[in-house]
């Protein structure tokens, strides 16, 4: 083999490991490609779902919030009802205050009016039935009471004890002590079921 075949022969080599490296650049660059594009994809993937779950835990707390608002709103117009109500309810009471009830409420009191002086206030123009129910049913209590009519409808009688205590059993102080224990069955009756703790 002389010089000239040697060189071809050894150029023909190197070409062939010049395209065996060429093809083996070509697959691992390939190869890196393949692998850089999974990386990639999968490092996408991740940043999606890190940011869909960022976007979810914010929209729920956006809920939340809304909801909560929302609820706030319900309740203080529930509240705003209810205190309606209230008034209206303390508004039409006196004028519910009529002669038999007024002996109850009196009669509910006499327990608790001691010996001394009494000063009895009805409503104007109640003095008198008052005063006949107390000849009948208290009559030592008569002696000693004092019986004004008040000008502003009270729906029941307050007595002031030596003109130092005053006990109060109006329909309107009634419904003061009552309201707590009353409010939550009203506002399920108002409202509807699980709404008691307005």
């Amino acid at each position: 083999m002389g010089y000239r075949e040697l060189l071809q022969a050894l150029e023909e080599e190197v070409g062939r490991q010049v395209r065996e490296l060429q093809e083996q650049a070509r697959r691992e660059g390939q190869r890196l490609l393949e692998e850089t594009r999974r990386e990639v994809a999968v490092e996408r993937e991740a940043v999606l779902t890190r940011e869909r779950r960022r976007f979810e835990e914010e929209a729920g707390r956006a809920l939340s919030r809304a909801r909560l608002e929302q609820e706030r709103g319900l309740l203080g117009e529930k509240r705003r009802l209810l205190a309606e109500l209230r008034r209206e309810a303390e508004a039409r009471l006196p004028g519910l205050g009529e002669a038999t009830l007024l002996a109850r409420l009196a009669d509910e009191l006499v327990p608790e009016l001691g010996d001394g002086p009494l000063e009895f206030r009805v409503d104007k123009g109640q003095e008198e039935y008052l005063r006949q129910h107390l000849s009948q049913r208290h009559p030592g209590l008569l002696l000693r009471a004092t019986i004004t009519g008040a000008a502003d409808r009270c729906g029941g009688v307050k007595v002031s004890l030596a003109g130092r205590q005053l006990l109060d059993n109006t329909l309107p102080s009634r419904l003061q002590k009552a309201w707590p224990l009353l409010e939550g069955g009203i506002a399920t009756i108002l409202f509807g079921e699980g709404d008691g703790g307005v």
